[in-house]
């Protein structure tokens, strides 16, 4: 069962999850339902018009806690503005209980509007598994946004539950995963939450690649996120211009 549902918002109704526009493009996807726990899963999405090469299509992501921020991964490019990525998989973690001053960070975010205390809290207590928040943005070469979709909030579930096939190009894209990072904090350590499975680089605030040093992952012959010379993970490279593109675009 493919979990992607047509175009919803937190009220898990019919809606369209489409960019809080900063400039004159527009972000469109369909919502995720759910992700399953310890497993991939994978979102399209469309921008218009066209990102220019300068600029880079997003998907930023992380658990629902008190103290994780945001990481991301480049979305692939499969023309005429259609993109499409695959998230980590979740670890497996307990959703923690809402407390006075965790409410007082939760109550502003995108999905809480027309929302209140009460429905948060039962929510909550509906989840097995901890949940997720994420959104998409076109970022610049130095990774500032320039238009983006509000956060959405999404059920973490048990794989059988919540099921997402991948195809080929999407499962080698799951085992060689390039995660981006927004606090210096991130570096050097797990992502907070998320599995090391597929994670084999990473790249800092200061848009600086670097393999990745906590999961130890190897790299898959034949799919690399960034084709270096030798065809290797160079420390210390700094990422400019970096367009998202499918594995058969990169060539050896």
């Amino acid at each position: 069962m493919n979990t992607n549902k047509p175009l919803f918002c937190l009220t898990f109704g019919a809606a369209l999850l489409a960019a809080a526009t900063l400039s004159a493009q527009e972000i469109s996807a369909d919502a995720i339902e759910c992700l399953p726990n310890e497993a991939n899963t994978m979102l399209a999405a469309k921008v218009t018009p066209e990102i220019d090469g300068s600029e880079s299509m997003r998907l930023y992501f992380r658990r629902l806690n008190r103290t994780g921020a945001f990481y991301w991964v480049e979305m692939n490019s499969k023309g005429d503005g259609n993109y499409w990525t695959v998230f980590p998989k979740p670890e497996e973690r307990d959703q923690r209980e809402l407390t006075d001053e965790w409410f007082e960070i939760l109550e502003d975010r995108d999905w809480m509007e027309g929302h209140d205390r009460e429905w948060l809290e039962d929510w909550l207590e509906q989840q097995e598994h901890e949940a997720a928040e994420y959104y998409l943005a076109v970022a610049d070469v130095g990774g500032n946004e320039i238009s983006r979709t509000p956060t959405q909030l999404t059920k973490v579930l048990d794989r059988d539950d919540c099921r997402n096939e991948l195809d080929a190009f999407e499962a080698g894209q799951s085992h060689n995963l390039t995660i981006g990072e927004t606090t210096e904090i991130q570096q050097g350590k797990e992502v907070f939450h998320w599995l090391c499975d597929g994670v084999i680089s990473r790249v800092n605030v200061d848009g600086v690649l670097r393999g990745d040093e906590t999961c130890r992952a190897c790299v898959v012959a034949g799919w690399l996120p960034i084709a270096t010379t030798a065809g290797a993970i160079v420390a210390g490279t700094t990422i400019e211009n970096r367009v998202p593109r499918r594995a058969s675009d990169i060539q050896p």
